[in-house]
């Protein structure tokens, strides 16, 4: 049975491979020029090609409006510019969310009528197949998430175990980097000692004349430079693990501030700056650590001096503000860059272009400033109107909640009463050390033996029964801490034993408690230091001898 040309033509829209071809055939059987099908696509709520037609149709704004009127249903009519810049005459058949539009030429009434009956057919057919597409991309879209998914689960897996990895590895670098400051203290600090005692007792000597006087004084004042890089180097390590510990006090910031000066005077003085200090009547009272904050204070200091042009000016400021006390050191060196500012308390960070004028550093001295401020509850801030117009550093810190009575505060012990000679045993593999703090003891009038290992210091002990053994803790044969706890047993009356090392990581104090010793120092010892300690162990041998 032959089947009229419409209906053919319909059945031909049925395959999206014929479908154009068919459209074209249509339009040309009812009158039309071309023919587009378009359905409803509900995931963009708007009418798009069916399959088989181009998936973009350019035209005018007076095509888009007539495309939208297609989601009724019904028979509309319009003049469109399709495509754009070509007006033509457009019949649409609606139906089921779905449009057959006719364009151009004049469509015969009975063929649209024809077409008309079977549109629901025909908007079926399409509605069907786009959700047979929509099943199909799902169920890619579904395979490829399921697959992306698998890919994203083994990545992750390898992500974890590299991270794993890369953890234990870090770790185990931590600990070769903390084992390696450690030694590098050590190492370093071990040739410091010998040269500050060396050239203090060479200062002390009677028989100098002007010009070795100022060559002792710069070579005792860049030794203490030397040593105050290794304990801002081996500091900053411990605060970025978080191993500082603070000794928290009442702290009288005047006198902190006094210390830092003292501290800083030197390198102000080789530098040839003056210094105007302005601190009120007011005893300003911090809940901290004197030496920490002392040391706070001396970095900017030294600072300021470093980045200050010889013969410059430099002001500390020392003042309440509200609950705070406040140190403030304003200079009128070489400025900083705006753009610097900001990263001026980060680690290993130097001004470009001011190197050549500074004093050295490793860039290091205000990051463990702010961070030793910050662990007090306080904060500092930098300050600077550009290069060539100095720069002002002002620390805050929260002042003490309540007033401190005066037998709370550490102050020295007034008129402290003579101390009698003492017997002292030093034990250092490092010969010069050992020598040095010996020369220092005896030049005082003190008692004094000396041993360069562990085995030559236990033949020692019974006899010199010392009040104050001074021991190193890295030695070959035996060490410190062993050594203290066999000399412990042999030693009759009750010795002080400190530890004079260049080991001064908190686990190293730690494991000096826990052998006997009653102190740890970090070399190198200050002369001054060393005979404090030797004054307050001679008070205590006359206190018990009395």
């Amino acid at each position: 049975m032959t089947r009229e040309p419409i209906t053919e033509r319909l059945i031909g829209l049925a395959s999206t491979a014929t479908r154009a071809e068919a459209a074209q055939a249509l339009a040309c059987e009812v009158g039309a020029e071309s023919m587009v099908l378009l359905v409803r696509d509900a995931a963009v709520d708007a009418m798009l090609p069916a399959a088989g037609f181009p998936r973009t149709l350019r035209g005018g704004p007076s095509w888009r409006a007539f495309v939208r009127r297609c989601t009724e249903p019904g028979i509309h009519r319009g003049e469109v510019e399709f495509p754009a810049g070509c007006e033509r005459p457009v019949v649409a058949l609606c139906a089921n969310a779905t449009a057959a539009l006719f364009l151009g030429g004049h469509v015969r009434a009975e063929a649209l009528a024809r077409i008309e009956a079977l549109m629901p057919l025909l908007a079926a057919l399409l509605v069907s197949e786009q959700e047979v597409q929509f099943a199909r991309s799902e169920a890619n879209d579904a395979r490829a998430l399921a697959s992306r998914s698998e890919a994203l689960a083994a990545a992750l897996e390898a992500a974890r175990s590299e991270h794993a990895r890369l953890n234990s590895e870090l770790r185990e670098q931590n600990r070769r980097k903390d084992d390696f400051l450690a030694m590098l203290g050590h190492e370093l600090r071990n040739p410091l000692a010998p040269l500050v005692f060396s050239i203090e007792l060479l200062r002390r000597s009677r028989d100098r004349d002007a010009q070795e006087a100022r060559q002792l004084e710069v070579m005792l004042r860049q030794v203490r430079q030397l040593s105050r890089l290794v304990d801002d180097l081996l500091d900053i390590s411990r605060v970025s693990h978080g191993r500082i510990e603070l000794h928290r006090r009442a702290v009288s910031l005047p006198e902190t501030v006094g210390d830092a000066i003292e501290a800083a005077r030197p390198t102000l003085r080789a530098m040839g700056h003056d210094i105007e200090i302005c601190i009120g009547d007011e005893d300003l009272v911090v809940n901290g650590d004197a030496v920490r904050l002392t040391q706070v204070v001396s970095n900017i200091l030294h600072n300021a001096a470093k980045y200050t042009p010889p013969g410059g000016r430099i002001e500390l400021y020392l003042y309440r503000e509200d609950d705070n006390a406040c140190v403030r050191v304003v200079d009128n060196g070489i400025g900083i860059d705006a753009a610097m500012l900001p990263r001026v308390f980060d680690l290993f960070t130097q001004a470009p272009g001011a190197l050549e004028r500074s004093q050295g550093g490793l860039g290091i001295g205000l990051t463990l400033v702010k961070s030793l401020v910050e662990l007090h509850g306080g904060r500092v801030v930098a300050e600077s109107a550009g290069l060539g117009k100095g720069s002002s550093f002002t620390v805050k810190l929260p002042l003490a909640a309540a007033p401190v009575a005066q037998d709370e505060r550490a102050v020295p012990l007034a008129a402290p009463q003579p101390s009698r000679p003492i017997s002292m045993l030093v034990v250092d593999d490092n010969r010069d050390a050992a020598d040095s703090i010996a020369q220092v003891a005896r030049a005082h009038g003190h008692r004094v033996a000396v041993a360069y290992g562990g085995l030559e210091a236990l033949q020692m002990g019974p006899d010199l029964q010392p009040d104050l053994v001074v021991l190193d803790i890295g030695m070959p044969e035996m060490n410190g801490y062993e050594l203290a706890r066999r000399l412990r047993r042999l030693v009759q009356r009750k010795a002080i034993f400190v530890a004079v090392t260049g080991y001064g990581m908190a686990r190293d104090r730690a494991l000096s408690r826990e052998a006997g010793f009653d102190e740890h120092r970090v070399k190198p010892l200050a002369e001054k230091d060393l005979l404090e300690l030797i004054e307050r162990v001679g008070r205590e041998c006359s206190m018990t001898a009395g």
